[in-house]
């Protein structure tokens, strides 16, 4: 259970990651570059997770499944795994404010 909500968390700061990394893009002029170039255009938010599970040097895989051959599988397969739970994570933000919502109605 508490993989599942630190997948959500991370996955919530990924959300809050992907802004800041646009900004500093437009702002160093590199997005114009990155909108050239299709295959980095659309795996860009899957490239920022990797690299976010590589700074904060966290480890989810290896805690449920061990260790594998190499360091650098683990760092892509957990950025892999928290950019798949970005629509889980917008699935029960949507979820939770619905709730909220029949909740005032009441």
């Amino acid at each position: 259970m508490y993989t599942l909500g630190s997948l959500i968390l991370l996955a919530i700061l990924l959300g809050a990651v992907m802004p800041v990394f646009h900004s500093i893009t437009s702002t160093v002029k590199l997005d114009a570059i990155i909108n050239r170039l299709p295959v980095i255009k659309d795996h860009i938010t899957l490239a920022v997770s990797i690299l976010l599970v590589w700074a904060l040097d966290i480890s989810i895989v290896s805690t449920m499944t061990g260790s594998m051959r190499e360091s650098w599988m683990t760092i892509v397969v957990d950025g892999c795994i928290v950019y798949g739970m970005v629509p889980v994570k917008d699935a029960i933000v949507q979820f939770i404010s619905r709730g909220l919502t029949n909740l005032r109605a009441a």
